[in-house]
């Protein structure tokens, strides 16, 4: 199951990267069937200004939570439909 925040009310977390803690504004919170959780986040792991989006399983060394959101969070992604590709859009002429 994929759960979202609404896009100005993001949590984030910290990733240790590099030698620092880096911000990281989490997209996506992944429950998987095995019952791992992991975040998707947008994070610049090298203080370059060069933005990532990365995967890191929770609770792991090196994660720690910056802040929380306000809002609750959606469930995203039908779970039928999860890990497919976006289908082709209709073709014309």
């Amino acid at each position: 199951m994929v759960w979202t925040w609404p896009a100005a009310d993001r949590p984030a977390l910290r990733v240790m990267s590099a030698g620092e803690w880096r911000y990281a504004t989490v997209l996506a919170r992944q429950n998987w069937p095995d019952g791992t959780v992991r975040y998707q986040v947008e994070v610049d792991l090298f203080g370059d200004t060069r933005v990532s989006i990365r995967t890191y399983a929770w609770p792991r060394p090196g994660l720690r939570v910056a802040h929380r959101s306000a809002s609750e969070p959606a469930r995203g992604v039908d779970e039928t439909r999860q890990g497919d590709m976006p289908r082709r859009g209709p073709t014309h002429g």
